[in-house]
This record gives C-alpha cells, structure tokens and sequence, in this order.
C-alpha cells in the first residue's frame, strides 16, 4: 500500500511544476521506473485516478511509463552492475542474492506535459499541451 504515498508525491511535485509553469491544465505525466520498484504501474495509475478524481487541475492526466536500470550488487562476490531485471542474476558469479541501491529512486516524476491556457489553438481560447520539466 506504500504506492499510495507515493503516488501523492508524485502528485505532489506535478502540481508545484504545473503551478510553476502557470499552467491550467496538466496533459501528461512522464514517469521512468526501475527494477527496484516492488509495485506495478498499474496500482500507480489506480491511485492517481484516486488522488485527482475532484481535481480540475490534475484529473485525466495521461501517465506515460519508461524504464531504467538500476545500479546492483552481488552480495556472494561484490561486483557491482547495471540491471534492468527486477530479480538479476549476477553477471560475474551467477548468483541470484543480489540487492539493488538503496539511494536510487524506484520511480522518478521527469516530466509533464501542460495546457497553459494561453494563445487561441483549442477550445476557450486553450493553447496546445507544453512539455515542462518536473525538476
């Protein structure tokens, strides 16, 4: 159920980069996942609908997943390599105890996407959606 408090940080930074760019509407959200993530997309986009049901700003928003490896090490002989397996094998020794990074993020926010509700492109006088970065 940890993906619910997560879910509200990532909420939590789109509306800050959102309110930043003066948007009126957020389009997008663009999410990178790793192997380390013990929770599937699926329950994040659950929780987000949860989150922004009554949301004007945040509700209906698009969330677009990718992936990335993340740093591990064996545990048996202490090499230390990229993954994109979520249950690696070591490279070098083949053993299956292997831990991720503790300081990687299992799920990083790395942008959004924005209607800044400027120039006369869509309906009320709606601009086009605008990519912004979430740092």
């Amino acid at each position: 159920m940890h993906e619910l408090g997560i879910t509200q940080g990532i909420v939590e930074r789109a509306r800050e980069a959102a309110t930043q760019a003066g948007a009126v509407k957020v389009t997008d959200l663009f999410l990178t996942i790793t192997p380390a993530a013990d929770f599937q997309p699926e329950s994040i986009e659950m929780y987000y609908e949860m989150l922004t049901d009554e949301d004007e700003l945040m509700k209906g928003a698009a969330l677009h997943f990718a992936t990335a490896p993340v740093p591990a090490a064996c545990l048996a002989c202490g090499r230390e390599f990229p993954t994109e397996e979520a249950q690696p094998a070591c490279p070098a020794c083949g053993s299956s105890q292997v831990s991720f990074d503790p300081h990687e993020a299992m799920i990083q926010l790395t942008d959004i996407g924005v209607d800044e509700g400027v120039g006369g492109g869509g309906p009320a006088g709606q601009g086009p959606a605008t990519r912004r970065p979430a740092d």
